[in-house]
């Protein structure tokens, strides 16, 4: 199918642009992401404009607001911009010895405590020279982020925490369950979901969120907990069961490590019926071809797998 000419006279930085504004419905903040003046947005904006035959984005108190037309643009010029940044990664090598690549997780605590140290005494004893960032979970994941590429790989916990997005793809790394956590000894036997109420709970809030999944299988039992305190990490909250009554939900293999440095924090069982979690590793279709970010994948398939 042949271009039109108005079609013809649009260059790629002009849909990067387009995808920018429409991401952070500024032009200056545009032109900062790209490092380009002021001056290039408003040129490539008036050849979108005249192209698209729309004013595409409406300057207002709380930004440029896109158009309908904006709006119905935006999935398939993200979508060109995925095809033509696989098309510049399929063929591309990756040498983790001599690349200084980094790397942004997006990961919960939980990963960092559990797998981080393993991924990085591989990626360190192998002589790799990349680097891994972590960033720290928000309230709302960033689907869009780690669709087009802005994050490399996301860490979620499953299954049925986090929904569908188009362009995601997942792999389970590993299983895990909750324990009911407490100042004393073990005990083998299962805590009675009473008992577990009538008791009051730490919860820890790595990220941020008004519950978690003990909540959300309490809520569908038609149950609810005290929470007593909140705690921003999972060793601060074990830091507060000491001479207190309180319990804390703390998934197993976490409960593992802490052990070993406090011997005298307990698990039982938790309720029956309680379910099991996965942690998942999300990628976006922009990078699914990507020699790095395959790389990046298959460290954390190998550090999960000897944890």
């Amino acid at each position: 199918m042949l271009l039109n000419n108005r079609v013809r006279k649009l260059d790629f930085q002009d849909l990067v642009i387009f995808q920018l504004i429409y991401k952070h419905r500024s032009a200056t903040e545009a032109a900062e992401q790209l490092s380009v003046s002021q001056s290039t947005i408003s040129y490539c904006l008036k050849r979108l404009r005249d192209c698209f035959d729309d004013e595409l984005f409406i300057n207002s108190r709380l930004g440029m607001n896109p158009t309908p037309r904006a709006e119905a643009l935006s999935p398939r010029i993200q979508s060109i911009l995925n095809q033509m940044a696989e098309c510049a990664q399929d063929d591309a090598a990756f040498n983790p010895n001599a690349d200084t690549s980094s790397f942004t997780i997006y990961a919960p605590e939980y990963f960092e405590i559990l797998v981080m140290p393993e991924l990085m005494k591989n990626i360190l004893e192998a002589g790799c020279r990349v680097s891994i960032n972590i960033k720290k979970p928000e309230k709302d994941l960033p689907y869009a982020d780690i669709a087009n590429g802005q994050i490399d790989l996301a860490i979620f916990f499953g299954p049925g925490f986090y929904r569908t997005y188009p362009g995601l793809t997942t792999q389970t790394l590993l299983r895990d369950h909750l324990l009911a956590v407490q100042d004393g000894e073990d005990d083998p036997h299962p805590l009675p979901l009473n008992d577990m109420l009538e008791r009051r709970h730490v919860f820890p809030t790595p990220w941020i969120s008004d519950s978690n999944m003990v909540d959300g299988w309490l809520l569908s039992q038609g149950r609810h907990r005290t929470i007593a305190a909140r705690a921003n990490s999972y060793y601060s909250a074990i830091e507060l069961l000491t001479g207190t009554d309180l319990l804390l939900m703390l998934p197993r293999r976490i409960h593992e490590r802490v052990k070993r440095q406090q011997p005298n924090i307990g698990a039982r069982p938790v309720p029956d019926g309680m379910p099991d979690f996965t942690l998942d590793m999300v990628w976006g279709a922009a990078l699914a071809n990507s020699q790095a970010n395959i790389w990046l994948r298959q460290q954390l398939i190998r550090a999960c797998a000897n944890i």
